[in-house]
């Protein structure tokens, strides 16, 4: 940790200090104390070691845990500095007693309260989502900055995405726009991905943007982006290759074939709503294209113009087939359903869903299902497109 109290009560914050003054408070003995529990700590520095605090062995402090490491410690203090630069209350290590956590920095813009936290470590899902729901129980915003080593690049678009990065994905801090931080302390540069879409698994579409730390406002980790516009192109590629793609007889797509077959359905065949782009549980292994699908077949397929149904029967339609221990479909439906308004197939009225006369087409060949996704995902992204150009 960076800050400490001396024998006189003064607060030290030991990065704003140079190596001449550290070595003659270690030959002179100087004491200084942790802020939080009192107890003596120490000063660690090294050719290999960020100069920083430490707790003496066997404490029973919140905050000795074990040192953070140089690539934790040296951006911690980068993006510190950076933040400093902009109009706005920053501190460092600030601890918050009321949820014995601690904020890498604090920020605060008028009344507006954010933790700002750079995360190196891999840790479970339960612990981030702990200290998410700390913070805003005491009204503070969080926003997680990932260490560099996270992020892992496919492709031109396409990225490895993983449990631990679908946590941070759902609580983007845009809750209809979800984002990615990354920040390497070595290089000084911060990337971030946009536009989060899980394409399987373990890979998701994004649009990256890469910055040097100095050339970056504070307001940029807030801003929208355009979607590319072969982004169209790759979505209509992937659902291509998932249409035709061939599995042994215990693949997600072979039972799924085999359960729509039973259905009278095709999968290379079914309309481009089953395989419709949602944002957020990147890392959800039920795929999104077979959700979409058994929902299609089990209730929309049988709607006609003017049919009406409330969302809470089609929860119950998808929890026919999934435990609710496996996925909370809420998020994700409302999402699904929302698309599905706007490209004019049904309309959302308090609760319920009203079907339209827009035909939902199954298509009658692969040739057939290529050129309609083409068609239908050429105009879904270029609508989507124009909003945030708008925005």
């Amino acid at each position: 940790m960076q800050r400490a109290k001396n024998k006189t009560g003064d607060m030290i914050l030991l990065f704003r200090h140079s190596q001449d003054e550290l070595l003659g408070w270690k030959q002179s003995k100087e004491i200084f104390y942790c802020p939080i529990c009192k107890e003596r700590v120490i000063i660690r520095s090294g050719e290999r070691v960020i100069p920083h605090f430490a707790h003496l062995p066997h404490t029973e402090c919140l905050l000795s845990g074990g040192g953070e490491g140089v690539y934790h410690e040296k951006g911690k203090l980068q993006l510190f500095k950076w933040l400093s630069y902009f109009n706005m209350k920053t501190e460092l290590e600030v601890y918050f007693p009321e949820i014995s956590q601690r904020a890498d920095i604090f920020v605060q813009i008028e009344e507006k309260k954010i933790a700002i936290e750079f995360q190196c470590a891999r840790v479970s899902q339960e612990e981030i989502l702990s200290r998410m729901q700390g913070y805003k129980s005491i009204g503070m915003e969080s926003i997680w900055i990932l260490g560099a080593k996270f992020l892992k690049q496919k492709g031109s678009y396409t990225f490895q995405t993983n449990y631990f990065l679908d946590t941070f994905i759902r609580s983007s801090p845009q809750k209809d726009y979800p984002q990615l931080f990354f920040y390497d302390p070595f290089i000084s540069e911060m990337a971030i991905l946009h536009h989060l879409y899980p394409l399987q698994t373990s890979k998701a579409f994004a649009k990256q943007l890469v910055y040097p730390l100095y050339h970056l406002h504070f307001k940029h980790l807030f801003q929208k982006e355009k979607i590319p516009g072969s982004f169209s192109e790759i979505w209509v590629k992937e659902v291509h290759r998932l249409r035709t793609k061939v599995e042994e007889s215990y693949g997600t797509i072979y039972k799924l074939r085999r359960w729509l077959y039973n259905n009278g359905y095709l999968f290379q065949h079914l309309p481009s709503i089953c395989f419709l782009p949602i944002p957020y549980h990147a890392a959800v292994t039920i795929p999104f294209y077979k959700w979409q699908t058994e929902l299609y077949v089990s209730c929309l397929a049988n709607l006609k113009t003017g049919d009406r149904i409330n969302i809470t029967e089609i929860k119950k339609i998808l929890y026919s087939f999934y435990s609710k221990d496996t996925f909370d479909f809420s998020e994700s439906l409302h999402i699904y359903l929302q698309l599905l308004h706007r490209s004019g197939y049904i309309e959302m009225q308090s609760g319920s869903i009203l079907r339209t006369s827009q035909k939902m087409i199954s298509y009658s060949s692969q040739e057939k299902a290529l050129q309609g996704d083409q068609l239908f995902f050429h105009s879904f992204f270029t609508e989507k497109k124009a909003k945030y150009e708008h925005d």
